[in-house]
């Protein structure tokens, strides 16, 4: 893990050596994704590269699979000073900043991880965190993109079209976006926590799932809760972000607060190559697991899309979005391709 600790972290706690050492600080960062994801995995790797750093004088013990808090519950941890850290899915996270769910807007349809990620590397992202340390939450690094958001993972039904969502029972991440993309397709989506997913599928509950990622599928083993089927029209994109409630960074030393920071830095670039890797695999998974992938066709999405772009101005008022924001991740998002 030597790999992580970066020369300015090193060079800090050269400086205090001798001197003023840290102060005994152990941190709770809960996770609702099971083990094995990827968001789990850059957890445990910060959480040993953050001990590592400051010569153990920070501990982080990592609660996954929804142990601690489930989805929203998290957040609002977070920024009541309740819970340290957590790595939260953009569409998670808009339930307490709506401008978050930005990147499942029409205008995100058929976009390229490149265009995706220049907005997230841009000051967009500068945005972001702004927003939400006015509410009590730190956002100590950049976020990573995780995968292309498709519209339906269905169990019996499989989807060839838009058509084909008519009555479909869809179980959503919780955003209010999210759900009104959807129904303007036809579908009856129901939003839920993560951690129902698998007993509402099992059971017969649900349909299949809508607004989520292949890697979605893959990290829980949804096929092993009866999904069989992928309509892939890469509808959005989903993204994590290292989020560390204000109050705790506030009780850190400045030395402590650059570990944190540091830190993420690098698990964040292992944890985007990771998904990437995950996804250049996640078809061939897949198809082992039993579960077919159906792409979109391209003229239909981009028919799609032009009809739900005439709905965003809507979407956006009806979601709590800013207006203004939305438009400057417009001209942005025109200006990477």
């Amino acid at each position: 893990m030597k790999d992580f600790i970066k020369t300015t972290v090193l060079g800090a706690l050269l400086a205090t050596a001798g001197s003023a050492a840290f102060a005994e600080t152990e941190l709770r960062l809960s996770v609702e994704t099971p083990p094995g994801h990827v968001r789990n995995l850059a957890a445990e790797r910060w959480a040993e590269a953050i001990s590592e750093a400051s010569g153990g004088e920070m501990t982080v013990e990592v609660f996954p699979a929804a142990q601690l808090y489930k989805s929203a519950d998290a957040i609002r941890a977070l920024a009541s000073g309740a819970l340290d850290m957590s790595i939260q899915a953009n569409v998670t996270m808009s339930q307490f900043e709506p401008n978050l769910s930005f990147s499942i807007l029409p205008l995100f349809f058929g976009r390229t991880a490149e265009e995706a990620n220049a907005i997230l590397n841009g000051p967009i992202a500068d945005e972001m965190g702004e927003m939400l340390s006015k509410k009590g939450i730190n956002v100590p690094g950049a976020a990573f993109l995780f995968a292309p958001q498709h519209t339906a993972f269905t169990t019996e039904t499989a989807v060839d079209s838009y058509d084909d969502l008519a009555g479909l029972k869809l179980a959503t991440p919780p955003s209010p976006v999210v759900v009104a993309v959807l129904k303007e397709m036809g579908g009856s989506p129901q939003a839920a926590r993560r951690s129902e997913i698998p007993l509402l599928l099992s059971q017969g509950q649900i349909d299949g799932m809508g607004g989520v990622t292949e890697l979605t599928i893959i990290g829980g083993k949804l096929w092993e809760s009866g999904i069989k089927n992928v309509f892939a029209d890469n509808a959005g994109w989903g993204f994590y972000m290292p989020v560390v409630s204000q109050a705790t960074m506030d009780k850190l030393s400045d030395d402590q607060q650059a570990i944190i920071r540091d830190t993420w830095a690098e698990v964040g670039q292992w944890a985007a190559a990771h998904a990437a890797e995950e996804m250049a695999s996640a078809r061939e998974t897949l198809a082992a697991n039993g579960v077919t992938v159906v792409d979109a066709d391209p003229e239909m999405v981009a028919e799609k899309r032009t009809a739900l772009i005439e709905l965003q101005d809507k979407i956006v008022a009806d979601g709590g979005m800013d207006a203004d924001f939305i438009g400057r991740v417009t001209e942005a998002l025109d200006g990477s391709m």
